[in-house]
This record gives structure tokens, C-alpha cells and sequence, in this order.
């Protein structure tokens, strides 16, 4: 961290109210959307300047009607964003047990869209092991009958794997995708499996002005824009679920 980002944090710290609140978000894409919220840590998703590189594309590809996969939905606000623009069905996978409480007293406390919120808790990995509690994406997309149109992907590492056991979904649904890379070997080996399935992956770097504050070296996104199949898109049956 630089110098000036440490008093930025030591400014923050003294003047913000600390503990976390569940408060409305006022501005940026997440807009209207309410989470637990502590101003002295969470200051830049409250004034919506989190992950601002990606709005742009969030909002070209989380079409109105199609169904999402949130893979590491941590305490929920990219779920409540893409459930938000689409106003359809988001399910959203989380692996940490500590944080699933959080993440149902989050869904809940967004009523007009909790309907919309499916929670799947689990690792997302390159095959499904109910033993184990793996999850891989072609079979929570198949089997459970939700085949996703676009998927964001952020499990600190396991990118690769989650792509790995989504072989049937990007042959066939031709989902959308962001994923968040937090190594090169790990974004290169993400975008070769993109391309083999027929993607055409563009890297996204950080922003350079009022930067997140991020302790890995290496953090960039992959987007793949894909062609999202007819079944991608909410039936009447299932945005009543």
C-alpha cells in the first residue's frame, strides 16, 4: 500500500462510523440494493465505485430475462446487481459456511428481489461430489434445470476448475462470462479454455485512477461474450420460483 493510500485508510478509519449496517446503496450499479455495510471498510461499494471497470460490461451482458450463475457470491452484492438488472433468476454459489448466514439475511433484506435469489451452497470445482460438496456448473445448470446466460466468476483460484466442469454449458448455452483472475498462470490457463470453447476472452485491467484496494499483485478480468441460447432466458415458471 502507498503512502497516500495509508492515510486515505487512517482518514477513513477515524472519520467513518465503524460497524457493520445494512444501509441502501445510493449510487453506481448496485444502486437501490441494500447491504450490510461498514462505512469504514466498504466506502467505495457504497458510493458504487466497486469494480467500476466492469459496469459497462455488466450492463451490456446481464440482458433483461436471462438467468445468471453468481459463482462466489461472498455477502451478495454482484447476486442483488445481476438479479437487479435482469429481473430474473440468479443462483449463487458459496463455499465458506461463515458467510452463508449473512448472505440469506442480505437476499432477505432486498424483498423485491429475494424472489429471484437461488443459494447454493458448496464449491464450485470440475466435477460434483455431493460427499465433498463440489459443484460443477454443467451439472447445477442440467440437472437443476437453470442453464445460465451469464455467469460472473470470482472463487480466488478455482476459475479454472469452475470452467473445467462447465464443458456442456459453454458448448451448448454459450453463457456470457466475466471471470477474476488473480494470477497470469491462472487468467492465461482461464483464457485458453475460453478459446477452446470457442470464446474470443479480452482482458480487463484495473483502473488506474481511485483504484480498489486490492493486497495481490496480479488482478485483472477475463470477458467473454458469448451467444446466449433461448433456454438462457427466464420462462414464466421458473421468475415465479
Amino acid at each position: 500500500m502507498t503512502r497516500s493510500r495509508e492515510v486515505a485508510q487512517a482518514i477513513k478509519s477515524r472519520l467513518l462510523p465503524h460497524g457493520s449496517v445494512t444501509r441502501r446503496i445510493p449510487l453506481g450499479l448496485g444502486a437501490g440494493v441494500r447491504l450490510p455495510i461498514d462505512l469504514a471498510q466498504h466506502s467505495r461499494l457504497y458510493l458504487g465505485l466497486y469494480e467500476l471497470e466492469l459496469h459497462r460490461h455488466i450492463r451490456a451482458l446481464c440482458l433483461p430475462g436471462l438467468r445468471s450463475f453468481d459463482v462466489g457470491a461472498q455477502i451478495g452484492y454482484d447476486s442483488l446487481v445481476l438479479a437487479r438488472l435482469s429481473r430474473a433468476p440468479v443462483m449463487s454459489f458459496e463455499a465458506d459456511p461463515r458467510l452463508i448466514p449473512a448472505l440469506r439475511e442480505t437476499f432477505a433484506a432486498n424483498p423485491s428481489l429475494s424472489q429471484h435469489l437461488h443459494l447454493r451452497e458448496g464449491r464450485v470445482a470440475a466435477q460434483s461430489s455431493a460427499t465433498r460438496g463440489l459443484i460443477a456448473l454443467d451439472d447445477a445448470a442440467y440437472s437443476d434445470g437453470f442453464v445460465p446466460g451469464f455467469i460472473k466468476v470470482d472463487i480466488d483460484g478455482g476459475e479454472a476448475e469452475a470452467l473445467a466442469g462447465a464443458i456442456r454449458l459453454l458448448r451448448d448455452a454459450r453463457p456470457h462470462l466475466i471471470i477474476e483472475t488473480h494470477s497470469l498462470p491462472l487468467e492465461l490457463e482461464c483464457a485458453e479454455r475460453l478459446r477452446e470453447a470457442g470464446y474470443r476472452p479480452r482482458v480487463v485491467h484495473q483502473r488506474r485512477v481511485l483504484p480498489d484496494h486490492r493486497p495481490m499483485q496480479h488482478n485483472r478480468w477475463l470477458v467473454a461474450t458469448g451467444a446466449p441460447h433461448p433456454s438462457t432466458f427466464a420462462s414464466s415458471s421458473y421468475a415465479r420460483a
